[in-house]
């Protein structure tokens, strides 16, 4: 996975398969497109009466709920689903997880199939097949289709709360159970689905969209894990509660002059618990990418999804620290999701500290530095279908420019994203290769139209 040839992969949602045939997908991708990597999730789905199931395409947290498909689904570009894994699980290998296996049901009977077609004619055609997981959301099979209730450690954050109502549902990170069944799900898969060449995983971290989980994790797990690893968890926790004091002052007084560049440095108390943040992480990136190599002898690779710099270092997905150990790192630019991220930072801090809203702007658009097209507090949205993403190209560029120069020994790629209107996708694809990246990866094929892939796959035969 470390070569030099250029590689654009494209993940794609099973349920296009299921909708326009496995032949008329593998067309646009390889023929129109031209990729060469492929990746998918193992679960199949049917249409359900609105308001049951999932919506597709998610709403994110009630932020995207205008978001529509850009490629009609059972001939629709919004809908209502029900899911179900696309296999028959193996219950012998769950003996030891607090967590069932993922649960099939007479769909999976009637279109499991399609993932194994979708898979086969993706090797015919000379693609490299990938699998991709939610890292630690029970049953992992896809992002939408989790049970918030099935944890058996949240984690917590330094007052030993959960977040409500997060954008993610994963459990701590340094859950031993969560270990078990991750392990349990890899042996299942793999027997299963033999082809596949890595297993590509989301969000192995604290993922940072909301500001109160970046106190996260002081969960009993987490403390216990974080002092083997030697950290002084709780005087970690005393001096985060006493900072964030210090700091709520600062920012009710000034919150322009606060400078978050500086506040994170080394030897603050933010840095401490980023650190110790970043520790349980890699413990857990670590962990599984074993897992992975042990129960397939070391014949598939391991794939993580990381936020983007300086998203990255919140979410403590260190790529310094983390590099060599996964195959690829693949840094997300999922760009409709950024102003979303940073507005909510803007107001929380707002709320907590008194301090006037546009004034906080000040403070962390400068540290964010990937919305330079939203001038203003009041320009950080989550963009309509047919709006332009605020990121700006230099923005674009320096994120991919970080991470490049941090990754040396693991793969490095980026995934752009094509939700959006056809010339900010053609722009935002521009922007990152002429990037130092080699290897692109687009999320997901139902914001393709037939237009964006003509546009696209112009590009990237121009420029490979």
């Amino acid at each position: 996975m470390t070569t030099e040839q250029p590689s654009l992969g494209i993940t794609i949602m099973p349920d296009f398969a299921q909708s326009e045939g496995v032949d008329a997908v593998l067309e646009n991708i390889v023929e129109r497109l031209g990729c060469t990597v492929l990746c998918t999730t193992p679960s199949v789905a049917e249409r359900c009466p609105e308001g049951t199931g999932v919506r597709e395409p998610p709403a994110d947290a009630g932020a995207g709920l205008g978001r529509t498909l850009d490629r009609p689904l059972w001939g629709d570009k919004a809908l209502w689903m029900k899911t179900a894994t696309s296999f028959r699980p193996n219950p012998a290998l769950y003996r030891d997880s607090p967590y069932p296996p993922p649960l099939p049901d007479e769909l999976t009977d009637r279109q499991g199939g399609t993932v194994a077609n979708l898979l086969a004619g993706a090797k015919r055609a000379g693609m490299k097949v990938q699998l991709q997981l939610m890292a630690a959301a029970p049953p992992g099979l896809r992002v939408q289709c989790r049970d918030d209730d099935s944890a058996d450690e949240q984690p917590l954050t330094i007052f030993g709360r959960p977040v409500p109502g997060r954008v993610d549902a994963n459990v701590s990170l340094a859950s031993q159970g969560l270990r078990r069944y991750m392990r349990a799900l890899v042996a299942d898969l793999l027997a299963n689905y033999p082809s596949c060449d890595a297993l590509r995983f989301d969000w192995p971290e604290y993922p940072p969209y909301a500001p109160d989980s970046l106190l996260f994790d002081f969960c009993p797990a987490a403390v216990r894990r974080g002092q083997e690893l030697g950290h002084d968890v709780e005087a970690v926790r005393a001096r985060a509660i006493e900072g964030l004091r210090e700091l709520s002052s600062r920012f009710a007084a000034a919150p322009e002059a606060v400078d978050l560049g500086a506040l994170l440095a080394g030897g603050t108390w933010a840095a401490d618990l980023i650190a110790y943040r970043a520790a349980i992480v890699g413990d857990y990136v670590r962990d599984l990418t074993a897992i992975v190599r042990e129960v397939s002898g070391g014949r598939v690779g391991v794939v993580m999804q990381a936020f983007p710099p300086p998203l990255n270092r919140l979410s403590g997905f260190g790529f310094v620290g983390l590099d060599g150990v996964a195959d690829e790192v693949a840094v997300k630019h999922y760009t409709m999701h950024w102003p979303m991220i940073e507005r909510s930072y803007v107001e929380r801090l707002a709320q907590l500290t008194g301090a006037d809203p546009d004034r906080v702007f000040a403070s962390v658009h400068r540290w964010v530095d990937l919305n330079g097209n939203a001038p203003t507090r009041e320009a950080l949205r989550y963009p309509e279908p047919e709006e332009a993403h605020p990121a700006d190209d230099a923005g674009l560029r320096r994120s991919v420019e970080t991470a490049a120069a941090e990754l040396r020994q693991s793969c490095f790629s980026t995934i752009v994203h094509g939700y959006g209107p056809p010339d900010d996708v053609e722009r935002r694809f521009r922007a990152v290769l002429e990037s130092p990246c080699r290897h692109l990866h687009i999320n997901r094929y139902g914001y393709l139209s037939d237009e964006k892939i003509a546009r696209l796959g112009a590009i990237w035969r121009a420029g490979s």
